[in-house]
C-alpha cells in the first residue's frame, strides 16, 4: 500500500471528555500532513465545536448517520455489527466512505476483512482486565466485546506501547502477527509555551490528569495527609476535566477530603489551555502521574520533551517510557510518595534555564520518527 493514500478518522467524541486523546489525535493529524503524503479525512456525528480547536485545521464532515443521539442509528448500528460479525463487512459505512475515496480507516471501529476499505484499530488500554471494580459488569462486557469483534475484523491492531502490545499477544495469540507498536510523541509548539498561570507559583509540583478514576488522586492526597503531620505543605498544582462518566461522585469525594483534611496546598485549575498546560509543565519542580494503569501517558512524554523530572507509579508502561529517569512508587502506598515528595522538596537543584530551541530540535527529530512509524504500518496492512 505504497502510494498516497486517502485516511479518514472517525472521532465521536468531545475534546473536553477525553483531554489526552484529543491531543493525540490532533499530533498523528500533523504527523501525517507534515512527514507524509498522505490526506485526512475526519469524520463526526456531534457538533464540531465540541471537537478539539485544533482540528479546524482539518478537513471535518459531518454525518448524520455517526449521530449517537438519533434514535434511527440505534437500529442501523445493530445491523452494521451483525453484517461484520456474519460477513466480515461493514456495508453501511464502507458505501459512505467509498464517496469520500478512503483507502485507510485508521483509529477507529473497523469495516471488516472483506471491505476494501483497510482498517487500523487503535486500542488505547485494556483497564477493563486489571481494574474491575472501576467498570461496571455491563461498560466491561461491552468493552470486551466490542474489542473482540474489532481485532477479528481489523487489518492491523494499533498500541501506543510494547507493555500494551504484550499484555494483548498474550490474549489473543492468533491476531498477534498483525498487531503494532506507535509510541506518541507529542509536538511542541513552535515558540515557547508561556501564560499567566505560573506567575505566581514557584517549587511546585504537578499533576496534568483527567479526574478519573484510574488515575488515583487519592494516594496523593493521602501523601499531603502524610506531610502535613510533618508540618510539610509541599505546594501541588493538578490540571483537567473533572468529569468522570464512571462514578457522578469520585470528584466530589476528592474535595471533600481537601476540605476535611485543610489541604489548601494541593490547587486544582481545572481545563485550561494547551499553552497554558505547557507552560505549567515547563516550570514545575517535578510532574507526578499517580495512575493506576495507563496505556501511555501523554503528559509523560510532555515532560519528556521539555526536560522536566517524573515522579510515577511503577508500572511496566511508565519504566518503558521513562526507564531509570524517574522516581518510582507503589501506586497503593502513599508513604513512599510522601517520602519521594519530601526529599525532593529539600533538594536545592541547580536552577539551568531550558534551552527551548534545542528542546524543540531533538522534538522535531522525534516527531519526524514517529511519523515514518506510522507511515511503515499503514503501508504494512
Amino acid at each position: 500500500m505504497k502510494k498516497k493514500l486517502k485516511i479518514a478518522f472517525i472521532i465521536n467524541f468531545s475534546h473536553e471528555r477525553w483531554l489526552g486523546g484529543s491531543n493525540y489525535y490532533l499530533n498523528i493529524f500533523k504527523a501525517i500532513r507534515l512527514h507524509t503524503n498522505h490526506s485526512i479525512k475526519i469524520f463526526t456525528g456531534i457538533n464540531k465545536t465540541k471537537l478539539n480547536p485544533g482540528f479546524i485545521d482539518y478537513e471535518v464532515i459531518y454525518l448524520k448517520s455517526l449521530n449517537p443521539k438519533l434514535k434511527m442509528n440505534i437500529f442501523t448500528n445493530y445491523i452494521r455489527i451483525f453484517t461484520l460479525m456474519f460477513f466480515k463487512r461493514d456495508f453501511i459505512l464502507e458505501k459512505i466512505l467509498k464517496k469520500y475515496n478512503i483507502d485507510v480507516l485508521s483509529h477507529s471501529f473497523p469495516l471488516g476483512l472483506n471491505s476494501n476499505i483497510k482498517s487500523l484499530y487503535w486500542i488505547p488500554d485494556l483497564q477493563e482486565l486489571f481494574l474491575k471494580d472501576n467498570f461496571s459488569l455491563k461498560k466491561r462486557l461491552k468493552r470486551w466485546i466490542d474489542n473482540y469483534i474489532a481485532i477479528s475484523n481489523s487489518s492491523g491492531i494499533l498500541f501506543s506501547s510494547k507493555t500494551m502490545r504484550n499484555i494483548f499477544n498474550k490474549l489473543y495469540q492468533k491476531s498477534k502477527k498483525k498487531s503494532h507498536v506507535l509510541k506518541f510523541i507529542n509536538y511542541l509548539p513552535e515558540n515557547k509555551p508561556k501564560g499567566n498561570l505560573t506567575k505566581n507559583l514557584k517549587n511546585f509540583f504537578l499533576i496534568s490528569n483527567q479526574f478519573w478514576i484510574h488515575k488515583n488522586y487519592e494516594v496523593v492526597l493521602n501523601a499531603l495527609i502524610e506531610l502535613k503531620k510533618k508540618k510539610l505543605s509541599p505546594l501541588i498544582i493538578s490540571t483537567g476535566t473533572k468529569h468522570e462518566y464512571r462514578s457522578s461522585t469520585y470528584y466530589s469525594s476528592l474535595l471533600s477530603k481537601i476540605k476535611n483534611n485543610r489541604l489548601i496546598n494541593f490547587k486544582i485549575l481545572g481545563k485550561i489551555s494547551r499553552n497554558e498546560q505547557l507552560n505549567l509543565i515547563l516550570n514545575a519542580k517535578y510532574l507526578i502521574n499517580p495512575s493506576k494503569f495507563e496505556g501511555w501517558n501523554t503528559a509523560i512524554e510532555e515532560a519528556k520533551s521539555l526536560k522536566t523530572p517524573v515522579i510515577a507509579s511503577n508500572l511496566n508502561v511508565h519504566r518503558e517510557q521513562l526507564g531509570k529517569n524517574a522516581d518510582y512508587f507503589d501506586p497503593n502506598k502513599f508513604k513512599y510518595l510522601s517520602n519521594i515528595i519530601k526529599d525532593k522538596m529539600n533538594i536545592k537543584e541547580k536552577k539551568t534555564k531550558k534551552n527551548y530551541k534545542k528542546l524543540l530540535k531533538t522534538n522535531r527529530k522525534k516527531f519526524k520518527l514517529f511519523a515514518h512509524q506510522y507511515n511503515k504500518i499503514l503501508n504494512n496492512l
